[in-house]
């Protein structure tokens, strides 16, 4: 087959200009393959997220919350953790709205909940391609969305029900709304840009606020006035932040009772918004009512903050495969702009602004020193697969050329390849051939392809199969992650802090460096088990507090948060509280509260939990109290309140099982 021919197909698709990446002017396809290609991107994304869609775990404290959210008003309003409307979660709402409107449609199931985060994840992919090829044409896209689709960190959060799905897909809506707003200088999409970031904060605050410079940046080369690009900026940044602080001013002027702020120090929003999961996570300065205790977590499960924190073993397995050559993309974009001060508005707003936002979320990521999760970093992942794809487009089309740049593109697949072989070796035991393989793969087709240049046309090679197999390489490494993450069974510990891949972290101690490492990281992993079900013992004290409530408007108050409430909240329709918020740490009830409940009938009984014993004494036996000391005083002065005030209702009167759910108190005599 003519060499020149071979190249013309393996170009495609992808339009060239002169310049470092194609132009959008050329978007209509000679074949019917764009179509097709984009169909199996999407099926491949479904299937990746919805493989094992009604059997898999979820975070049980935001899954108990959809419950909760689902049968109440100011639940809902107000992102409600549980039914008797003592606590929200640690959390601004959209995310939970969303999958609340699933659960009314289809009930409360949990596959309800994980394909309303399924849909939101292939969505992304679609609005990816979408955005890519109007400024990168079809085979760019394409490229783009297939990595985005096969992200590790993507599937994880696109199969678990964490807040970050939605948070996605709404920044990317935005970044389409942006490169509309490029091509013609219309206000009217960057004023739709502003509103979807503002939803992204009504999704999770200041993570949506993160990506609205590198949009700003991105609008700078539209075709008008500076004068009045400034006031459309201005407008648009006014908008934004309208959306963005109407729930949050919204709970702020609430006339009536509502429920505390969980995890504040001061039942206020803000503190949510700015502190706790704001600045207290970027600076690490452990506001909240976790105190310095989101510290440890956060190192516990992403490693400790630096320059190469996103290659750490915690992370690079979720986001860090092709972050050498993304960074290099972006590097290589710069030195094209220095050196020719050309291409399009278009070209010049999608390299500021993919540029940018995988400039800002890397260094933010990086350097953060509060609670950090690795799904966290799904955020970066639409910015690593455009920036890729682009990148690798214009290497190919330089090496086609013959130029010497060209040489770039076998440095980009050994550089790849080598990054895939230092992440799997962190799990040697995990595909050990896969590693090796990739290793040869890549390597052999960069060297061929480092032979054969600049002369390849008159060596007669093919490059076609040569390429492929290049590229197979680079994907391989996180196609394998997510297919593996796609095919587990998580339980619950792992859903509640999603990750793909086989495990490089301890999830019980990263989450235990409040309890240790020993039987009370064992107590938290077993009770993460069994949150989903509700034992016969949980049963028995449901029962007998429901049948001698004396018509409490509570049926029963259950302690330590999250460790004792969650079965109830889950498998229960009962008007269960749940005390302290979270984990127990928050200031709601207080003692003065809890007095005027009982005094006034509005409570009976409150439930410490057996799985919230065990873990509080195999905590102290760890040596692990002094690290929860500031955060858990609001529960010590409950337990003393109840053990002051209450009696213990025998087992024997409760029902056999009783014991094995925890102690029961009668607040009522």
């Amino acid at each position: 087959m003519d060499v020149r021919r071979n190249s013309a197909r393996l170009t495609a698709g992808v339009t060239v200009t002169g310049e470092f990446i194609g132009d959008e002017t050329d978007r209509t396809p000679r074949f019917r393959w764009p179509q097709a290609g984009l169909l199996g991107v999407l099926v491949l994304a479904a299937l990746l997220c919805c493989w094992s869609l009604g059997d898999r775990g979820l975070q049980p404290y935001y899954a108990a919350a959809v419950h909760s959210m689902s049968r109440g008003a100011t639940t809902f309003l107000f992102g409600g953790y549980d039914p008797a409307g003592l606590v929200t979660v640690d959390k601004t709402p959209l995310a939970f709205w969303v999958q609340t409107a699933g659960v009314w449609v289809f009930g409360y199931h949990w596959w309800a909940i994980a394909l309303v985060q399924a849909i939101e994840g292939v969505a992304a992919v679609f609005v990816l391609h979408r955005i890519v090829r109007r400024w990168a044409g079809e085979g760019v896209a394409l490229l783009a969305a297939l990595l985005l689709a096969i992200s590790p960190v993507n599937t994880a959060i696109d199969r678990d029900n964490v807040s970050d799905a939605l948070l996605v897909l709404l920044v990317l809506l935005a970044a389409y709304c942006l490169t509309r707003a490029v091509e013609h200088g219309r206000t009217g999409w960057l004023i739709g840009a502003g509103v979807l970031v503002g939803l992204g904060f009504t999704t999770k605050m200041l993570a949506a606020w993160v990506v609205l410079p590198a949009l700003a940046l991105g609008y700078l080369p539209a075709p008008v006035p500076p004068r009045r690009k400034t006031a459309q900026l201005a407008a648009a940044g006014v908008v934004a932040l309208a959306v963005s602080l109407a729930w949050p001013v919204f709970v702020s002027v609430w006339p009536g009772q509502r429920p505390y702020i969980g995890s504040t120090t001061n039942n206020s929003i803000w503190q949510l918004i700015f502190g706790y999961n704001g600045f207290g996570r970027v600076f690490g300065t452990g506001t909240g009512s976790l105190g310095s205790l989101g510290n440890t977590i956060g190192s516990g499960l992403a490693g400790d903050p630096g320059p190469l924190r996103l290659l750490n073993s915690a992370l690079a397995g979720q986001i860090g495969w092709l972050l050498p050559v993304a960074v290099g993309a972006v590097l290589g974009a710069v030195i094209w702009w220095l050196r020719t001060r050309g291409g399009s508005a278009s070209q010049r707003s999608a390299w500021l602004l993919w540029g940018g936002w995988l400039v800002l979320t890397v260094l933010v990521f990086s350097f953060a020193g509060g609670i950090f999760h690795r799904y966290y970093t799904a955020e970066l992942a639409p910015a690593v697969a455009v920036v890729t794809a682009a990148g690798l487009a214009a290497c190919w089309r330089w090496y086609a050329a013959g130029q010497r740049a060209g040489l770039v593109l076998p440095l980009a697949v050994a550089a790849t390849a080598v990054e895939a072989f230092a992440v799997l070796d962190q799990t040697p035991d995990w595909l050990p051939w896969l590693r090796v393989a990739i290793l040869v793969a890549g390597s052999g087709s960069a060297l061929v392809l480092l032979a054969v240049f600049p002369g390849w046309r008159q060596t007669g090679v093919g490059l076609t199969p040569i390429a492929a197999i290049g590229l197979a390489a680079m994907l391989a490494g996180p196609a394998a992650y997510s297919i593996d993450t796609a095919g587990q069974h998580w339980d619950l510990l792992s859903a509640s802090d999603p990750s793909a891949g086989p495990s490089t972290v301890d999830v019980a101690a990263g989450v235990g460096g409040a309890l240790g490492t020993g039987p009370a990281a064992r107590a938290y992993e077993a009770f993460m088990d069994g949150a989903q079900r509700i034992t016969a013992g949980e049963r028995q004290i449901l029962a007998y507090a429901t049948a001698h409530d004396n018509g409490a408007q509570i049926a029963l108050a259950v302690e330590g948060g999250t460790f004792g409430a969650d079965p109830y909240l889950i498998n229960t329709d009962a008007n269960v509280a749940a005390l302290g918020g979270y984990l127990g740490f928050d200031q709601t009830p207080t003692t003065g509260q809890l007095a005027d409940w009982t005094n006034s009938g509005r409570l009976r009984f409150v439930l410490l939990p057996r799985v919230f014993l065990e873990i509080s004494q195999a905590a102290a036996r760890d040596g692990a109290a002094a690290s929860t000391a500031s955060a858990g005083e609001a529960i010590t002065e409950r337990i003393q309140w109840t053990a002051r005030h209450c009696a213990v209702v025998p087992p024997a009167r409760i029902g056999a099982a009783s014991a094995t759910a925890g102690i029961l108190f009668d607040c009522g005599r």
